[in-house]
């Protein structure tokens, strides 16, 4: 039949002269003879039937693109590249914004905070949290938390593990059941109650390997015996704003009278759930109603206020934006994977002419030539999708624990259902995408024209090239979007972190010491380690200096106050200056390193009970409250009748991390009573870490039981701070680079391809007398016009797009003119870099080779 139809094909006219076409009979009963030798006559069903065909189809698929392994390998790794990193970012949306709070009817629980002139996110005191409480009824349940540090002592030693305080009604309110034991309840919030603690399931497993008898035990926390009364559930977390409440112990919220009467000591996050009956702007207007009548009854808190969110939304409110764009991101390497598939398919398909052809003659219908090519497309997405989810969940395992350190919104991150229902979603989405056009093609095919030429290239028209040069240009326009958001992001980033700490970090080493209340009986006993500690470290060879101070540098958080300034005019209390404070001792100064710029720094005799109350202030807070001028001297009030007085300023550091301006700051003299001490080591040496075991070693001497937790180097501690800006810019960074590498290979590619199309063309031109360097010459100027079209249409989607960055640019405009230039010169040199190959190819054709090759 071949045979016949290449006769039929060559007969001799006019070569667009109408022919006699192949009898249709001659066709249909070749057709049927061969359907009937394919297909046994027995009676089966009509499923039977459609699943042997498909099954039949999918075999045919499968040994077809068999048959072009280099092809078929070419597109298995773009998509599974594609897939690969669609999978892996979907699973951190899913987890973080997708999949619901682990609790009950988490849409009606809500988060509260209080608000002033300053802040709009900020924590309650113990008299406002408790009348808030008595007041509320369109809240079911309103419940409060309180970090702490807890002090495990034991005969093996004292180890210091994140406490939280909660009110007894947080875990029934969120609907949490104990691992073992039970959890606490509002029973036990009395005074009169026994203290009781329970453990999170890491602390249970890692420190009583998980053995059941724990639940009962008694154990030591901060000077006081608990009982053990049960076990969290794993992996438990209350998430509250940005942030993730995990904890090793978890202990009732006891509040002495003092405590209970105090209204501006804010330390209490809150957490609600709203009535069946009502709606989070409702109690929204609710509880605003009931703060006004608290800050009615009392004056010092006038400017106060309330803001009541859905916690499901606010809890991942901060990395909602960042999560969307990477999705996005991978979007587009997505497409740029789907768009390398399709023009191979569809070079693919220009050489299957004679395959096509003969099928078209022996009666197989257009839908049929398409439904195959389209099975072929499904065949080819499905095994990229099957090993783009074994790369996504490499990806995922290998991000999820640092992911989870940096971002708490992606604790228990996986693959689950969700993910695969999408993975199979996308995959028949880029099978259609990939498969459409050159299926289309295919089913376009002239049998006879196809035969005629011997099945080469057939398709390989004006519309053909039309579309393969689209793709060039989508392709480099998708790549420089990419390349453009990495690029500003990675600007962001290293300007964030070349901000001027305000201090060396290099030789600065960082801890922090716990002792037991039992062994310092008062308050002012503390003096008994702290003082002889920090001399023993000082005499551990290779340390210069030690300090401490109540909250080490670069921790977005602390302890801060209004002042009012002598001689300034009254205002109401929340609407004075806020000033964050810090207490140090004297030889924190020269152990940072910070630099003295006016009057004086602490002394010891500011320490002394009865010594008039001094601090030392940074220079924001005198450009700020003083205008630029001499803030020595100068008095605020401590009480309606007392003062504290300016005696020294020094330079600013940024004790709130690298995100912020250094903030209006005050340093007071360290008075005893804290049971923790963070302590600043400054090293001759160039490495602080290798001093850890002495100075652990110096601390134990003077108190054995103590313990020494969360030893680094200053500079881990700042690289920490920019942990998040650091996790978006490696996955940005991670997609630009491979949109780049397949936008260079698809780039190659085509242009290979569209050179081989041009084989005759350019032997007659070489025939013709041109030169190889004008061989080379054309080949690359269609490279270069489809280039700039790319970067056209790239630079016009990035000026859009781009703008979505604005969270992660940290000071860089998005149109940041460096980066836009060195981005576009870099991806047009690529794209020039990948046309010089099939370009050099070009010009060593044999004129007599090619004009003989169609």
């Amino acid at each position: 039949l071949e045979a016949e139809l290449r006769r039929h094909a060559a007969a001799p006219g006019p070569r667009h002269a109408a022919r006699t076409p192949i009898p249709r009979s001659r066709r249909r009963a070749v057709a049927a003879a061969t359907t009937l030798s394919a297909v046994p006559s027995t009676g089966r069903s009509a499923g039977e039937r459609i699943v042997s065909s498909t099954v039949t189809g999918l075999r045919r698929s499968v040994r077809s693109l068999g048959r072009t392994p280099v092809v078929t390998l070419a597109a298995l790794i773009c998509l599974a590249l594609g897939m690969g990193a669609t999978t892996a970012i979907f699973s951190a949306v899913n987890t973080a914004l997708l999949r619901p709070l682990p609790f009950t009817d988490p849409a009606s629980l809500v988060t509260v905070y209080r608000t002033t002139p300053h802040f709009n996110t900020g924590p309650f005191s113990a008299a406002n949290f408790l009348d808030l409480r008595a007041n509320t009824k369109s809240l079911e349940q309103l419940a409060a938390v309180a970090s702490n540090a807890g002090l495990i002592e034991s005969e093996g030693g004292s180890a210091r593990v994140p406490l939280y305080q909660v009110s007894g009604n947080l875990f029934p309110m969120l609907g949490v059941s104990a691992l073992r034991g039970r959890l606490l309840t509002r029973a036990d919030e009395g005074a009169d109650r026994p203290d009781v603690v329970v453990l999170s399931e890491e602390l249970w497993r890692d420190r009583y390997g998980a053995e059941a008898a724990t639940v009962g035990t008694a154990l030591t926390i901060n000077g006081k015996p608990h009982e053990v009364i049960g076990i969290m559930p794993r992996g438990f977390r209350v998430p509250h704003g940005g942030e993730s409440v995990a904890a090793s112990l978890w202990v009732p919220l006891r509040f002495t009278p003092e405590q209970a009467a105090q209204r501006r000591s804010n330390y209490l996050r809150l957490l609600g759930r709203v009535q069946p009956s009502q709606t989070v702007e409702g109690a929204d207007r609710e509880l605003r109603a009931v703060m006004d009548q608290i800050v009615a009854s009392f004056p010092d808190l006038r400017g106060e206020s309330i803001r009541t969110v859905p916690l499901a939304g606010e809890s991942v409110r901060a990395v909602k934006r960042p999560l969307l764009l990477l999705l996005g991101a991978v979007g587009f390497v997505l497409l740029i994977a789907a768009a390398n598939v399709a023009s191979l398919l569809l070079a693919r398909g220009a050489e299957r002419g004679r395959e096509v052809a003969i099928r078209s003659a022996l009666g197989a219908s257009r839908g049929a030539i398409l439904g195959q090519v389209l099975r072929e497309s499904l065949v080819l997405a499905g095994a990229g999708s099957a090993l783009g989810l074994l790369l996504g969940w490499a990806s995922v395992r290998a991000i999820g624990t640092v992911a989870a350190r940096i971002l708490p919104q992606l604790a228990g991150l996986s693959i689950d259902l969700r993910v695969l229902l999408f993975a199979g979603l996308v995959t028949g989405l880029v099978a259609v995408l990939c498969g459409i056009l050159p299926a289309w093609r295919a089913s376009k095919t002239d049998p006879q024209e196809a035969l005629r030429s011997g099945g080469a290239r057939i398709g390989a028209g004006a519309a053909h090239h039309r579309f393969l040069r689209g793709l060039i240009v989508t392709e480099v326009a998708l790549a420089l979007v990419l390349l453009l958001g990495a690029g500003l992001v990675l600007r962001g980033f290293m300007r964030l972190i070349s901000r001027d700490p305000g201090f060396d970090p290099k030789p600065l080493l960082t801890l922090v010491t716990n002792v037991s209340s039992r062994r310092y009986e008062n308050a002012d006993s503390y003096r008994q380690f702290l003082t002889p500690a920090l001399e023993a470290i000082k005499r551990v060879p290779g340390v210069a200096e030690a300090g401490s101070i109540t909250l080490l540098p670069y921790h977005n958080w602390g302890n801060n106050s209004n002042v009012r300034y002598e001689g300034r005019a009254e205002v109401d209390q929340t609407r004075m200056p806020l000033v964050e404070y810090r207490r140090v001792t004297p030889s924190f100064f020269p152990t940072l390193g910070m630099t003295l710029l006016k009057g004086r720094l602490l002394t010891d005799a500011d320490r002394i009970s009865g010594a008039p109350q001094v601090v030392v202030v940074n220079r924001a807070l005198m450009v700020r409250d003083f205008s630029g001028q001499d803030p020595i001297g100068k008095r605020f009030y401590t009480s309606d009748t007392t003062f504290a007085t300016i005696v020294g300023m020094v330079a600013d550091i940024r004790n709130a991390g690298p995100f912020n301006d250094p903030q209006p700051e005050m340093y007071w003299p360290y008075e005893p009573g804290y049971a923790g001490f963070p302590i600043v080591v400054r090293v001759t040496g160039a490495d602080p870490a290798a001093v850890v075991k002495q100075v652990t070693d110096a601390i134990h001497a003077v108190d054995p039981t103590a313990a020494v937790s969360l030893a680094r180097p200053m500079e881990a501690i700042i690289a920490q701070s920019v942990g998040q800006p650091r996790f978006y810019m490696t996955l940005l960074g991670a997609f630009a680079g491979v949109a780049l590498l397949l936008s260079l290979a698809g780039l190659y590619g085509l242009t290979s391809y569209a050179v081989a199309t041009r084989t005759r063309e350019i032997g007659i031109r070489t025939a013709l007398g041109a030169t190889p360097a004008q061989s080379v010459a054309l080949v690359i100027r269609d490279g270069a016009f489809l280039v700039g079209g790319g970067l056209l249409v790239g630079g016009l989607l990035g000026l859009a797009i781009t703008r979505l960055l604005g969270g992660l640019l940290f000071g860089v405009s998005p149109l940041d003119l460096p980066a836009w230039a060195i981005v576009s010169t870099a991806l047009g040199l690529v794209g020039m870099l990948a046309t010089f190959v099939p370009a050099r190819r070009a010009s060593r054709i044999d004129p007599l080779i090619a004009i003989r090759s169609d």
